[in-house]
């Protein structure tokens, strides 16, 4: 039976996760596999020439040697184990899934904030500690999106909710209300 990637990245970050924790390494580890998932990303055939035949043995294994040259025991011991098993090519997922359950136990929450105009700092920290307050959140870590289309306000997207304070929202419920009466 093959697992989807998905599962495989559920199930690598779950026992990762819990090494560090119980190591106390968990901004660490976070720290050296985003480190390792730029190299992937920026190098999207890496993982296919590590799996694949085109290289030898050896010299695939001083290219895991090479990326995990400054990383501590654990990842290169995690490093070699998805190269033995023949999961390289679910690295990145696996760190995304990590750096989930890193936020998740930090109360971290990703946004997306729209506005009409750009935001200035000091708008966008204001955004995020409400928002945190809102969704119980310690921190809220925005990206920033500007759409004239929105009139003015703001929307906040974040894990499949919307919060939608946009002018434009408002004058659309109005329309309906106008013409429902």
């Amino acid at each position: 039976m093959s697992l989807d990637n998905l599962t495989i990245a559920s199930r690598y970050s779950k026992a990762l996760f819990e090494l560090a924790v119980e190591k106390d390494q968990t901004e660490a580890f976070l720290a050296e596999l985003k480190q390792l998932r730029q190299v992937f990303v920026d190098n999207p055939q890496l993982a296919e020439v590590l799996s694949g035949s085109l290289l030898p043995v050896d010299q695939k294994q001083t290219t895991l040697s090479t990326l995990t040259d400054h990383a501590s025991e654990y990842i290169k011991n995690f490093i070699q184990m998805l190269y033995d098993y023949g999961r390289m090519s679910n690295l990145v997922g696996i760190v995304d899934a990590f750096e989930a359950r890193f936020d998740e136990s930090r109360k971290i929450v990703h946004a997306e904030v729209t506005s009409a105009v750009k935001l200035s700092d000091e708008q966008a920290d204001a955004i995020a500690k409400a928002f945190a307050k809102r969704v119980g959140a310690n921190q809220v870590v925005l990206s920033r999106k500007v759409d004239e289309a929105i009139i003015g306000g703001v929307i906040v997207k974040s894990n499949n909710q919307t919060f939608d304070g946009s002018v434009a929202l408002q004058l659309t419920n109005l329309r309906r209300a106008l013409i429902n009466n």
